[in-house]
């Protein structure tokens, strides 16, 4: 199998076509789309016409480098609609559960494709926009989640009362429990470790903090 036939069928496996389906869809041989699965080497006509209307990137398919899609988008399996779902996912990006982590100034980005079923029935996101999936360190938000493990997070909705947040004091990334005064007077981020104390503020330091996001759900290690 040529390296570009074997990114081809990893792509095609995440959209949920099978060789049938794209001889089907794109009106295209049966042979030519076998020989795309297994021996293709280089961009023909045809095969253009199959990753441009999947969303494909050529320049993925031929270099292995940059996204493995143009943008995202619904993508269409052989029997029903699958809407994949896009996280950023920053492998070198931690929250402290304890007492803050600076992250450095260059952020690797991965984009994650999860299907909309999955997000929404076993992760329970319903407004599945703008998610993120970074790890936390540190042990002071146990039993909530562990050192290690990955955190799914929701950018651009405002945080409540009780809930997980991720938030950037002053350059260092935490892992806490927000609880806020009514008028905002005063906001305390709170682990559910009992052992650490609460970070308390109130102020003008309240403008010091910032909410990155929201943390709906985890990924547990075992």
């Amino acid at each position: 199998m040529t390296e570009l036939s074997k990114r081809f069928v990893q792509v095609i496996d995440i959209i949920g076509l099978k060789n049938i389906d794209i001889v089907n869809k794109y009106d295209i041989s049966r042979q030519n789309v076998n020989n795309y699965f297994t021996v293709q080497k280089t961009m023909t006509e045809n095969f253009a016409k199959v990753c441009d209307g999947e969303g494909i990137s050529i320049n993925w398919l031929l270099t292995g480098n940059g996204e493995m899609f143009l943008q995202s988008k619904e993508l269409n399996s052989a029997n029903n609609e699958r809407d994949l779902i896009e996280f950023n996912y920053y492998p070198e990006v931690y929250a402290s559960a304890g007492y803050g982590v600076e992250n450095g100034h260059h952020i690797e980005t991965q984009k994650v494709f999860l299907d909309h079923a999955f997000v929404n029935n076993v992760l329970s996101i319903n407004n599945a926009k703008n998610l993120d999936i970074i790890k936390v360190i540190g042990d002071s938000m146990e039993p909530f989640v562990k050192n290690g493990e990955q955190v799914v997070i929701q950018k651009g909705i405002e945080a409540k009362n009780n809930d997980v947040i991720i938030a950037n004091i002053n350059g260092s990334i935490y892992v806490k429990r927000i609880l806020m005064d009514p008028f905002k007077n005063w906001i305390k981020l709170i682990s559910d470790n009992e052992q650490y104390p609460a970070i308390e503020i109130s102020g003008e330091e309240i403008d010091s903090l910032n909410i990155i996001g929201i943390v709906k759900a985890k990924i547990k290690i075992f």
